[in-house]
């Protein structure tokens, strides 16, 4: 998987000025282009991942500070009990 979304960007937008000149020279439905076109699917499927990563920390951190905040809240009341 690639470390950075520039790389990963570079990367499709080669991949798909392959396909669109393999789709010219050999067919839409050709061999190669489909093989282009199904490498750039998987591409922006990865992309698309690699953007989410940091949404889903996000989420993963508050949820855990959520966690963090109701061990405290037991804590107290059993502390105090």
């Amino acid at each position: 998987m690639y470390q950075s979304q520039a790389g990963l960007l570079k990367e499709i937008d080669e991949i798909r000025k392959k396909m669109i000149s393999a789709a010219r020279e050999t067919g839409y439905t050709s061999e190669e282009t489909v093989r282009y076109s199904q490498e750039l699917d998987q591409l922006i499927l990865d992309y698309q991942t690699l953007r989410m990563v940091p949404s889903l920390q996000r989420e993963k951190g508050k949820h855990l500070i959520n966690q963090l905040g109701l061990i405290e809240k037991k804590k107290k009341i059993w502390l105090s009990a």
